[in-house]
């Protein structure tokens, strides 16, 4: 399989998805005067999950299950978009209850459909399987052919993405829902679909769904679907026709469509695959042109601003879940504040010798709310450090794949490029050139470890207690010895979310250690126990003591206290001045 057919699978995967997860409700229902839509559309996530929880709230209320579900699919789309999965889940859940308490079929088929193309997101392609089958199920027995056709392209992306020969048993199903359909949307997408899987394939009828998509492009009249069409067929006409004539004609078309740069993804393609043609013919000086501007547009794209505000819409997110429940859990304190007070005068009025008596008890009952206000403030602290520290994971994760997968891979890039110009250098050129492939090589090397610092690959190739083990190795020297312990199984894995935050707060107590506990020796061991997972760490260093930890965040535990709290957890420290410290976690699977 060539490198540009690879290529075009990954589109196809990547497209496909997006366009079911986009497509739960039906698109007739999605109108201009849609607020949860024109709040998407605006880039306001906040607002338009807020929009989506009062119009469920005001559905329930008025027993319009079927706007309801509508409304609860959209909302799940929203929480998808900005990957919050479990919510996104959570809410279709919610949604199928009322569906099916009301035996609403094709509500809950919409939602069957939804819950498989997450799990298909997540990896979990059994689960993805089973709820796109119960969907395909209601699909058939209400006859309905956009149904149909929808609970087969989630199959067909499935058996697609695990490399089952049931392909082109779903294309056919797709092919003949869809024709039926008066949706010309629908038919243009299935259309695009077809032809990427026939022609990653090797199959001359690819061409064909390629030219229908074009059609339907046209017909649809949306610039995005045009140019997109326009990119595949150029890259045809390179890859298979070997005429980079033709293939440069449909690239420069895409440019026409966008005079004003409007769109720097599609626009990146483009300029991209127009560096690849011009190179084919040996026009290097216009090869390098295009891949220059192919590069400025990608660093516009992947520039650190995107990322920042990204991550702030999602703090903010966290940060404002947490701020509410506080909020509504302060009110119902002081309204029983409120009604306390009434009695107690009602009483005090009545009785005025009982009225001592409840004075004292309005005191204590005083000093419990406040002690309950300063537990919530606590609590609050905690989940919010909590929040920043994934905000940094979620970070760390987003920085490293793209120096992984995009930094790095332009390095390579310039590195080919130089290569063409090195049998028209001078001696002395050379020379420089040789020079500039040892910082360039330098540079690639220093990504790459940078990479792995922010997520190191042990831990997501062989999972926790592989990484665990390679962090007590690294870490051990001559004046300080690790050892690592596991009852788990070689092979036993858990969620990379799990995974990430336990081995980074692993991480930062062997650091704490290292940097203050003065040890010579340290031992990690992890086992579990029913569904919990246990840590301890223990050293023989001149410990602490344990009266001062809130006093001083000096050793960082009050952060480490934050992450496992908000994973449900308990951490219990031992330790004594010259005695040595013991840290024992117990965290839910």
């Amino acid at each position: 399989m060539t490198l540009y057919s690879k290529i075009n699978k990954i589109l196809f995967i990547v497209i496909l998805l997006i366009t079911a997860l986009n497509c739960f409700g039906s698109q007739n229902q999605r109108t201009k005067t849609d607020s949860i839509i024109y709040y998407v559309e605006k880039n306001k996530p906040l607002k338009a999950i807020s929009f989506a929880r009062k119009e469920s709230e005001s559905s329930l209320l008025n027993k319009n299950y079927n706007h309801y579900c509508d409304v609860m699919i959209r909302k799940s789309e929203i929480f998808r978009n900005i990957n919050d999965y479990e919510n996104a889940l959570n809410t279709l859940y919610e949604a199928l209850a009322i569906a099916e308490k009301n035996n609403l079929k094709s509500k809950q088929c919409l939602i069957y459909r939804g819950i498989g193309n997450l799990n298909g997101l997540t990896f979990e392609f059994t689960k993805a399987k089973k709820y796109l089958h119960k969907a395909l199920k209601i699909a058939k027995t209400l006859n309905d052919n956009d149904l149909l056709s929808k609970a087969n392209q989630g199959l067909l992306r499935i058996h697609y993405e695990t490399g089952s020969d049931s392909v082109d048993y779903y294309l056919k199903k797709i092919a003949y829902y869809s024709s039926k359909s008066n949706d010309l949307y629908e038919r243009f997408k299935n259309y695009s679909n077809f032809s990427k899987i026939y022609l990653d394939k090797g199959n001359p009828d690819g061409k064909k769904y390629l030219d229908s998509a074009y059609i339907f492009a046209k017909k649809i009249g949306r610039k995005d679907n045009i140019a997109n069409t326009l990119n595949d067929l150029g890259v045809y006409y390179m890859n298979i026709l070997k005429d980079n004539k033709k293939a440069l004609e449909a690239f420069f078309q895409v440019l026409k469509l966008y005079p004003n740069s409007e769109n720097s993804k599609i626009l990146s393609v483009s300029y991209s695959n127009i560096s690849y043609a011009y190179e084919q013919m040996g026009d290097y000086k216009k090869a390098l042109e295009y891949n220059n501007k192919y590069y400025d547009l990608f660093s516009e794209i992947s520039s650190g601003r995107l990322n920042a505000a990204r991550q702030e819409i999602e703090t903010k997110y966290q940060i404002k879940k947490i701020e509410d429940e506080f909020k509504e859990k302060q009110s119902l304190i002081e309204e029983r504040q409120a009604r306390n007070q009434k009695l107690l005068l009602l009483f005090a009025s009545i009785f005025i010798l009982a009225g001592f008596i409840f004075y004292f008890y309005y005191q204590n009952l005083l000093l419990k709310q406040k002690n309950k206000i300063k537990d919530l403030d606590n609590d609050l602290q905690y989940k919010i450090i909590s929040a920043t520290l994934d905000g940094q994971d979620q970070e760390r994760n987003k920085i490293s794949g793209i120096l992984h997968d995009h930094v790095s891979a332009i390095l390579s890039s310039v590195g080919l490029h130089l290569s063409a110009f090195e049998s028209s250098l001078t001696k002395e050129q050379i020379e420089d050139l040789k020079k500039t492939r040892s910082l360039l090589k330098d540079a690639h090397d220093k990504v790459r470890d940078l990479s792995h610092e922010l997520v190191p690959p042990l831990l997501v190739k062989l999972g926790l207690q592989y990484a665990l083990k390679d962090l007590c190795e690294n870490n051990s020297n001559s004046l300080l010895s690790f050892e690592f312990h596991s009852t788990l199984a070689r092979e036993k894995r858990f969620h990379p979310d799990f995974e990430n935050r336990i081995y980074f707060i692993v991480s930062e107590l062997l650091n704490n250690i290292i940097k203050h506990s003065e040890a010579t020796n340290a031992k990690l061991s992890i086992e579990e126990l029913g569904d919990k997972l246990h840590i301890t760490i223990e050293d023989n260093g001149k410990g602490f003591n344990t009266n001062n930890i809130n006093k001083s965040n000096g050793f960082g535990l009050t952060q480490i206290r934050a992450r496992v709290n908000n994973m449900n957890g308990k951490m219990k420290i031992k330790s004594e001045p010259n005695k040595g410290t013991i840290i024992n976690i117990t965290v839910d699977e």
